[in-house]
């Protein structure tokens, strides 16, 4: 990791085990059970003794009684954060599960709630809780993106630096990829989701699954469902009784000579020669071949990845990265704003 991701690491401990600025409320064992629900129990138990909280008694009954976490508590978030700095699956799967414990009141800044519900609800004395959870999932996050507190705006930036973001999902706080997008985009992406629902739900689906699995670490199930978005939304254009790849053919129509290729599948293969006799390889169908060798990576690192060259009964596989993982979201977010904006789906 460069320097300025080690300093993201630190400024995350920080905030984590801050009193007054985490997100998370301090509780007997919280660390314990967010490093047991990443599988990441062996970091815990070395370093059980930073992450125990303090006990202040204030009176005699059993609930009297004020919860700190110990001065030790940044250390053992950090060091934990730098061990697993280059197995990214399992520091993504490991904040993951920090963000399953952040408390939505710890996560407002003071008194946003009575802001929000005065905002975007007419009804002003609707339950904020019971409001906030009827809103889809993009409208919670957009909701949280604006009203964080100071020290969450600080944690969103360190994770930001790190390839991740916070988000809402049915009403819980998760880790999903960053994406580095502009406002404008981060609109479109909320759009592709509704588009996706209202049209396309099964492609929804896998989408929303490949965003899970990148959160989770799981960087080859992530491919591989990026890899069900590409052949699913294409699967609605195709002609009956032929491959997705004639319905990739109809969205690509704007390539040259395209409509001429009676086996779309064959595209691929073709070897440019602006020279040569036959006409279908005076054109290079860059749209379409661009979209296939998305398809390829992503078979090639999710379904297909247990495949491979074998020798003396071993098999050399290819290893996936939570990295390539990011870098298949987001060619596949591009790819399903490319097919919205140009409206080839409705041709």
């Amino acid at each position: 990791m460069e320097r300025i991701e080690i300093a993201a690491l630190s400024k995350i401990a920080d905030i984590l085990s801050d009193n007054n600025k985490s997100p998370i409320i301090p509780e007997v064992d919280v660390w314990k059970k967010v490093f047991n629900n990443a599988e990441l129990g062996d970091l815990y138990e070395e370093r059980e003794p930073q992450f125990i909280v303090k006990i202040q008694p204030y009176g005699y009954g059993p609930e009297e009684r004020d919860i700190y976490f110990n001065e030790n508590t940044y250390n053992g978030l950090f060091e934990s954060f730098k061990e697993l700095q280059y197995r990214m699956d399992e520091l993504a799967k490991l904040l993951n599960n920090v963000a399953k414990k952040m408390y939505l009141y710890r996560v407002l800044r003071v008194d946003a709630d009575t802001e929000i519900v005065s905002k975007y609800c007419r009804n002003r004395r609707v339950d904020f809780d019971e409001f906030f959870e009827s809103l889809p999932d993009n409208e919670q996050s957009n909701i949280i993106y604006k009203y964080c507190n100071k020290g969450v705006e600080e944690l969103r930036r360190s994770l930001n630096i790190l390839g991740f973001e916070i988000a809402c999902e049915n009403s819980e706080f998760c880790i999903v990829p960053f994406t580095a997008r502009s406002e404008q985009s981060n609109f479109d992406i909320n759009i592709i989701n509704q588009w996706l629902e209202n049209k396309y739900p099964n492609v929804a689906e896998s989408y929303l699954a490949a965003r899970k699995a990148y959160a989770n670490g799981d960087g080859t199930g992530c491919i591989g469902h990026c890899r069900n978005v590409i052949t699913g939304i294409f699967t609605y254009k195709k002609e009956s009784d032929r491959e997705w790849y004639s319905g990739l053919q109809k969205i690509c129509h704007a390539d040259k000579n395209i409509s001429e290729i009676d086996r779309p599948k064959d595209i691929p293969g073709i070897k440019y020669n602006a020279h040569g006799p036959d006409k279908k390889n005076k054109y290079q169908y860059p749209r379409f071949n661009f979209i296939n060798k998305l398809y390829v990576f992503t078979c090639d690192l999710g379904a297909h990845i247990n495949e491979g060259y074998t020798e003396n009964g071993e098999v050399d596989l290819e290893e996936a990265s939570i990295e390539d993982a990011l870098w298949s979201l987001r060619a596949t977010e591009d790819m399903l704003i490319w097919i919205y904006q140009t409206g080839n789906m409705e041709v």
